[in-house]
């Protein structure tokens, strides 16, 4: 019954530290990985993080 929900706020939490180590980065190792600062959220959100 809660393991949607919970399946849900693990993967929020687990984008949002992603997203927080990506703005960490420089631009020039986000350009290796494939994506711009101004990208990050949108990079983030298209990975599935937590199955």
């Amino acid at each position: 019954m809660f393991e949607p929900l919970i399946r849900k706020f693990v993967n929020w939490r687990l984008r949002r530290l992603a997203i927080h180590k990506l703005h960490g980065l420089d631009d020039r190792l986000l350009a290796d990985l494939g994506t711009r600062r101004d990208e990050i959220d949108r990079f983030v959100a298209g990975l599935d993080i937590c199955r």
